[in-house]
């Protein structure tokens, strides 16, 4: 992704929720480099935010590690809000690198972890049913906490 996208995604009953496809972090967006200012605005106006980690990434442990540091750098309580952290490729990754991704990440965040594979559709379904129940515990928390206003 090299634009923010938004589409709507539909749950079976007719509901939507608007999603925001949002370029990766790299490291130093949050003092500008690249576009980061642009992507974390987009950021701030999300209730939950779903790391997608690409598995045959030359270093997928790290590149999730960015982004949380650049979420927390930028401030404004981007790092708090609920996550999901998402093992994509699936279908593409060798096994032993998926099982040592997801204890290693396992270890240093309490995020639940799900592996997917977006070509064979696998673990779509789980992801979608975890994003509308942390959707509906969210949907009466306020995107700002009262002693973030000042």
């Amino acid at each position: 992704t090299l634009v923010p996208n938004l589409g709507v995604v539909r749950k079976p009953t007719g509901d939507g929720t608007v999603f925001a496809d949002i370029p990766g972090l790299i490291a130093g967006a949050h003092a500008g480099i690249g576009l980061g200012h642009e992507f974390l605005r987009h950021i701030e106006r999300t209730r939950l935010l779903v790391h997608l980690i690409d598995l045959t990434a030359n270093n997928p442990i790290e590149d999730f590690h960015t982004i949380q540091d650049e979420l927390k750098a930028y401030g404004k309580g981007l790092c708090d809000r609920a996550q999901i952290l998402v093992l994509n490729k699936t279908d593409a990754a060798e096994a032993d690198l998926k099982t040592i991704v997801k204890e290693e990440l396992g270890q240093h965040t309490p995020l639940p972890i799900l592996e997917i594979s977006a070509a064979t559709g696998e673990g779509l379904d789980t992801l979608l049913n975890l994003v509308w129940q942390s959707l509906e515990n969210l949907a009466h928390e306020p995107l700002i906490s009262q002693n973030r206003l000042g």
